[in-house]
C-alpha cells in the first residue's frame, strides 16, 4: 500500500485584532496489492478476481483526497481579554489494514483477503497450530498437505470457476469482497471557540465542537437472506458508505495559579450518532438498509464533567535544616471524572429453534438481592407473538443503543513530596490513590446471563489494568523519583 501526501499552509493578519490562517492539503492512499499477485477478491457479477488477472489491485485508487482547512483568531477587545477563535477542515483517514487482513467477523466467514478459496494458492482461515500465524492451503502438492500427501480438508478443493460454479467445487465457501466503488473515509471537523479572562489568574472558555464522518467503512453480508450468490456461504464486503456525527458543547474554565493552588474544571454536553461504531468485528443488521443501524454511538456520552486541581502547600519560612525538608515541598492533588452512562444494545448470541424454553418463566432477579435491576423484561415481547401489540416485523422495533447503562464516578487523590538534595538534584516521593472512595462503576452492556446461569459481572471495562481502567476498585502506589 502506497501513501503520499502534499499540503500548503499560510497565514495573514488581516486587522490589528483578526488573524486567518488556511491551507490545502492532498493526501493519496493507494490500494492494498501484493508483489507476489496471489490476493483475491469477490466482485459481484464477476465472483472471485486474482490481483493481476483482470484487476490491479483489489479496489480502484481514490485520487480525489483534497482537504482544505481555514480558521481565524478575532481580538473582540482592545484589552485583550475576550477572543473568539473558529475553523473548519476537511480531514481524510488513512485506510487502516485490519478490515483487510483480520477483520475477525461475527459470523462464519473469510476474515479478509488472504481467506479466498481462490487462485494459484488458495487458502482456508484455519491455522496450523496455535502458535503458528500461517495457514493451512487447500492442495495436495508440496506444503499444501499434511504427512503422506494427502490433503488436509480430504475432498476439498479449490474453486476452478471465479463464482464456483463448475462442477466439482466446493459448494458453501465463504468469500471476502471490497467494493469497487470503495473511498477514503473523510471528516469535516468544526469549532467555535469564545474566551473570557476573568481577572489575571482566570479564564472561562466556552465553544461548539463537531465532527461529520462521511464514506466510513462497514462490512455488510452481501449473501445474506435470500442468497444472491447460491454457491457460496457468507459473503463479507468492505463499503465506504458509513456517516457519523458529533456535536457538543465545550466549556472550561482555569485557575492559573492563585495562592499556590492551580485548577480546571470541564463540563461538555455532547451527543454522537453513526451505524457502527468499530467496524471491526461488526457486520450492519440490513445490507440493504444500512440506516436502520443508525442511532447513538457506542461512545455517546451526553454529560461529562472532569475536575483536577492541585495545592502547592505555603512554604514555612521559618523553618530550616533538615525541618526545612520535612516541612516544606508538600504537593497535593487531585482529579474527577463523572459522566452520564454509555449507551447498549439488547443482544442474543443465537436463535431458539425449538422456541423459548424459557417462556412463561420470569426474567427478573430475586428482590431478596440488593441492587437494581437495570432491564425491565417486562417492557419487550416477540413481534408477532400472541399478546405483543407492537409491529409483526420480526426485526422489532427497537432501535441500535436505545438503552443507558450507570453513570461513571471516579475521584483520585495523590501526595507529592519534594526534597532537595542539591541545587540540581531532589527526590520526589508520591502517594497516588485511584478510586479513592472506593465506588463501583459497572460498564454497559457487556454482562449477561450465561446458559448454565452464572452472571458475567460489568465491574470495570479495561481487561482488570489495576489503576488504569474505569471501575476499578481502590488501589495505591508509592513511587520514588530522582529529577537532575
Amino acid at each position: 500500500m502506497n501513501a503520499y501526501n502534499l499540503y500548503f499552509q499560510d497565514s495573514w493578519q488581516a486587522t490589528k485584532r483578526l488573524n486567518l490562517n488556511f491551507g490545502m492539503r492532498y493526501e493519496y492512499f493507494g490500494p492494498l496489492h501484493s508483489s507476489k499477485k496471489d490476493i483475491a477478491v469477490f466482485i459481484p457479477g464477476t465472483g472471485l478476481v486474482i490481483q493481476g488477472s483482470g484487476t490491479d489491485s483489489i479496489f480502484p485508487p481514490d485520487r480525489n483526497n483534497f482537504a482544505p482547512r481555514i480558521g481565524f483568531a478575532y481580538q473582540a477587545t482592545s484589552k485583550g481579554d475576550l477572543v473568539v477563535r473558529g475553523g473548519i477542515g476537511v480531514f481524510y483517514d488513512q485506510i487502516n489494514m485490519n478490515p483487510f487482513l483480520d477483520f475477525r467477523p461475527p459470523v462464519t466467514a473469510s476474515q479478509g483477503i488472504e481467506g479466498n478459496a481462490f487462485g494459484p494458492s488458495p487458502v482456508s482461515t484455519y491455522s496450523t497450530n496455535t502458535l503458528g500465524q500461517t495457514k493451512y492451503n487447500w492442495g495436495t502438492g508440496p506444503g499444501q498437505a499434511q504427512a503422506g500427501g494427502a490433503s488436509i480438508f480430504s475432498g476439498v478443493q479449490k474453486c476452478v470457476d471465479p463464482n464456483c460454479a463448475a462442477p466439482g467445487d466446493p459448494k458453501g465457501l465463504s468469500a471476502y469482497s471490497v467494493n469497487q466503488n470503495f473511498r477514503t473515509p473523510y471528516f469535516y471537523n468544526l469549532n467555535l471557540q469564545v474566551e473570557k479572562s476573568l481577572g489575571n489568574a482566570s479564564v472561562l472558555q466556552v465553544g461548539y465542537v463537531g465532527s461529520q464522518g462521511r464514506k466510513l467503512n462497514i462490512v455488510t453480508n452481501i449473501n445474506a437472506g435470500s442468497a444472491n450468490f447460491p454457491n457460496f456461504g457468507n459473503i463479507l464486503q468492505l463499503n465506504s458508505v458509513g456517516t457519523s456525527n458529533y456535536n457538543s458543547l465545550q466549556s472550561t474554565f482555569r485557575i492559573r495559579t492563585w495562592h499556590g493552588l492551580s485548577s480546571q474544571f470541564g463540563y461538555t454536553w455532547s451527543h454522537a450518532l453513526d451505524e457502527i461504531s468499530e467496524y471491526r468485528a461488526t457486520i450492519a443488521d440490513d445490507p440493504n438498509n444500512i440506516k436502520l443501524d443508525y442511532g447513538n454511538g457506542d461512545y455517546d456520552t451526553r454529560h461529562l464533567f472532569t475536575t483536577n486541581i492541585t495545592y502547592l502547600l505555603p512554604k514555612a519560612g521559618w523553618a530550616r535544616g533538615w525541618s526545612d525538608k520535612l516541612v516544606n515541598g508538600w504537593q497535593l492533588s487531585s482529579l474527577w471524572v463523572l459522566h452520564s452512562g454509555q449507551p447498549f444494545d439488547i443482544t442474543r448470541s443465537g436463535k431458539d429453534l425449538i422456541g423459548d424454553p424459557f417462556a412463561g418463566l420470569s426474567h427478573s432477579f430475586s428482590k431478596s438481592i440488593p441492587g437494581v435491576q437495570w432491564i425491565n423484561p417486562a417492557a419487550f415481547c416477540t413481534a408477532g407473538a400472541v399478546g405483543c401489540t407492537g409491529p409483526t416485523n420480526p426485526n422489532g422495533n427497537v432501535a441500535r443503543n436505545r438503552f443507558v447503562g450507570p453513570s461513571y464516578k471516579s475521584v483520585d487523590f495523590s501526595v507529592l513530596k519534594s526534597v532537595p538534595i542539591t541545587e540540581r538534584v531532589k527526590v520526589q516521593l508520591r502517594a497516588e490513590m485511584f478510586n479513592l472512595f472506593n465506588r463501583i462503576n459497572f460498564a454497559s452492556g457487556p454482562g449477561a446471563v450465561n446458559g448454565d446461569g452464572t452472571i458475567t459481572d460489568t465491574i470495570g471495562d479495561f481487561n482488570g489494568a489495576p489503576g488504569i481502567g474505569p471501575g476499578e476498585p481502590f488501589n495505591m502506589q508509592l513511587a520514588l523519583k530522582i529529577i537532575f
